[in-house]
């Protein structure tokens, strides 16, 4: 398996949680956002950052020579993704604290946080793919994607998943997005759900 499979299984950003413009441009994964379906993809996003602090990330620190500091930039990159998307939460949901947002242009924030947390993110799934071996590279696919089945669907800026606490944050936390979605009729849990099967399903027939 190569580095452009890997980018494909492991990335946040990709053609899932976008929208092409019909001139043969790529999708901007950022274009159906702020549309009636916005919610859904935010929760996309929300819980592949989390699948991948969860997962991908402590690889990294493992595997790369600096990988402490990668991860380090990756996380933070991921952190101002994840403020950006809560704020844009609060906003599709008609939030009224919305108002207090210190950025000039949310929408502009979104795209902005969105385009440099995948640049980090490609970069880093590109260098860790090539210390890895094929077994180890299919098993560090597979527990992303069972990890994003159990992850939480909404942005929690000050929440860290890192670590032997941050699994157990993370457990809670997707629990309770759970519920909450339910209570809510977001559909978000069962199309990520649905997405993390399918990838699964995927992986265990190329195997």
């Amino acid at each position: 398996m190569d580095s452009a499979v890997a980018l494909e299984e492991l990335s946040t950003v990709s053609p899932a949680t976008g929208q092409a413009d019909g001139n043969g441009a790529p999708p901007d994964p950022t274009a159906t956002l702020t549309e009636a379906g916005g919610l859904t993809d935010i929760g996309r996003y929300a819980a592949r950052l989390a699948a991948f602090e969860r997962t991908v990330l402590p690889m990294a620190e493992h595997r790369l020579g600096d990988g402490g500091a990668r991860a380090g930039q990756v996380r933070e990159g991921g952190q101002q993704l994840t403020t950006v998307l809560h704020w844009l939460d609060r906003y599709l949901t008609g939030d009224a604290r919305v108002g207090n947002w210190p950025g000039d242009d949310l929408a502009h924030d979104v795209q902005a946080a969105v385009a440099d947390y995948a640049q980090l993110e490609r970069d880093l799934i590109d260098e860790l793919a090539g210390t890895l071996d094929e077994d180890d590279l299919n098993e560090l696919i597979r527990s992303y994607h069972q990890a994003e089945q159990v992850a939480p669907t909404r942005p929690h800026p000050k929440l860290s998943y890192d670590g032997g606490l941050g699994r157990l944050t993370f457990r809670l936390a997707g629990l309770i997005d759970d519920v909450r979605d339910g209570t809510e009729s977001r559909p978000a849990g069962s199309v990520i759900n649905d997405d993390a099967a399918q990838a699964l399903h995927e992986l265990d027939a190329d195997s």
